[in-house]
């Protein structure tokens, strides 16, 4: 999965946020795509992350098409 850096200042606030959410759910979505864009393969996010193919494809695929805000 090839997802790439929409902005220079994402990489910061993804790591921002994955320290400070709360949610499990959405923290692991923005630890998938902060994995995602240093190019971990989706089957070591799945690993990493315990979730499903479709979850981590999905939300990368969002955050390519729109950003971080997308990832929600």
């Amino acid at each position: 999965m090839d997802i790439p850096l929409r902005n220079p200042f994402d990489l910061a606030e993804l790591d921002r946020r994955v320290r400070v959410e709360s949610n499990a759910k959405q923290r692991d979505r923005y630890h998938a795509v902060r994995l995602a864009i240093a190019g971990e393969p989706t089957g070591t996010i799945m690993d990493k992350l315990g979730r499903s193919k479709n979850f981590v494809q999905r939300w990368c695929y969002f955050y390519r098409d729109g950003g971080i805000d997308a990832v929600t």
